[in-house]
């Protein structure tokens, strides 16, 4: 892999207080990586100066790996993320994040039993993130607490859930994925479950028919996860996936260049 594009600073609650900017740059040139992703949560207020420290430190940054400022934010409604897009100015690009449930502490579903209900939530989320103003769907379909549920806690399984989700409608969602230019996320947590690998095997390799694009991240939360992505090259490998079905930043740059009016992301 040359690029990971989906790396925690320490300004993520979720991440370890190690990874500092310069943390970061070094581990990702130790993986032999050429470009980094730095993306943090709105989890703590101030995400947009955090922004601009990163970007001070990258412009006195020397070293062979190019770093990428985005965001990763919660999809929150039809359309709509948990920050818009364009209060970020300092950020190169923007992760939607669609099923973070376990971060925002909202009970996804009512009866959390019922496969069909998980089914339908997943994919709202999914339909949702379309025309957000996001570039790339994160971990598509993985949600943390259906993949490590909570012990005494009664869910739907995984398998159930995912026999739950019609063709037909990821065919539409993808097809729209495609007419924005959005891309997929391929991270290791597409691998943590055997049915979830299989699954999403599938839909992307139609992604891939459909000319969408895939962006590789390992949602690192620690120095050494970085540029590590396990199992999941072996799905990038089986997909057979070339330079050009590869996601970058600079995708988004230059549809920025082309649609000035329309984009507020901030390129390099």
């Amino acid at each position: 892999m040359e690029r990971d594009l989906h790396v925690h600073t320490f300004f993520s609650p979720c991440a370890e207080p190690t990874m500092s900017f310069e943390a970061i740059l070094e581990a990702a040139a130790r993986a032999g990586l050429y470009e980094v992703g730095l993306v943090d949560h709105p989890h703590r207020p101030g995400l947009d100066r955090h922004q601009v420290a990163l970007d001070r430190a990258r412009e006195t940054h020397r070293g062979p790996v190019h770093a990428w400022i985005g965001a990763e934010l919660e999809v929150v409604g039809f359309q709509r993320l948990a920050i818009p897009p364009s209060q970020l100015p300092a950020a190169d690009y923007i992760l939607a994040a669609a099923s973070h449930y376990d971060v925002v502490r909202a009970p996804p579903v009512i009866h959390l039993e019922d496969p069909f209900e998980w089914a339908d939530r997943l994919m709202s989320d999914l339909e949702n993130a379309v025309g957000s103003g996001a570039h790339v769907i994160a971990h598509p379909f993985y949600a943390y607490v259906l993949v490590h549920p909570t012990p005494g806690v009664r869910l739907a399984a995984l398998d159930d859930i995912l026999a739950e989700i019609r063709p037909a409608r990821v065919d539409r969602w993808l097809e729209s994925l495609a007419r924005e230019g959005m891309a997929l996320e391929i991270s290791p947590r597409a691998c943590t479950h055997l049915g979830l690998e299989s699954f999403l095997e599938g839909v992307y390799r139609k992604a891939k028919q459909l000319g969408i694009q895939f962006a590789t991240g390992s949602d690192a939360h620690r120095v050494g996860a970085i540029g590590a992505f396990g199992q999941a090259e072996q799905l990038i490998r089986r997909l057979e996936l070339g330079e050009r079905d590869l996601w970058s930043p600079t995708y988004a740059i230059r549809a920025r260049a082309r649609t000035p009016q329309t984009n507020t992301i901030r390129g390099h």
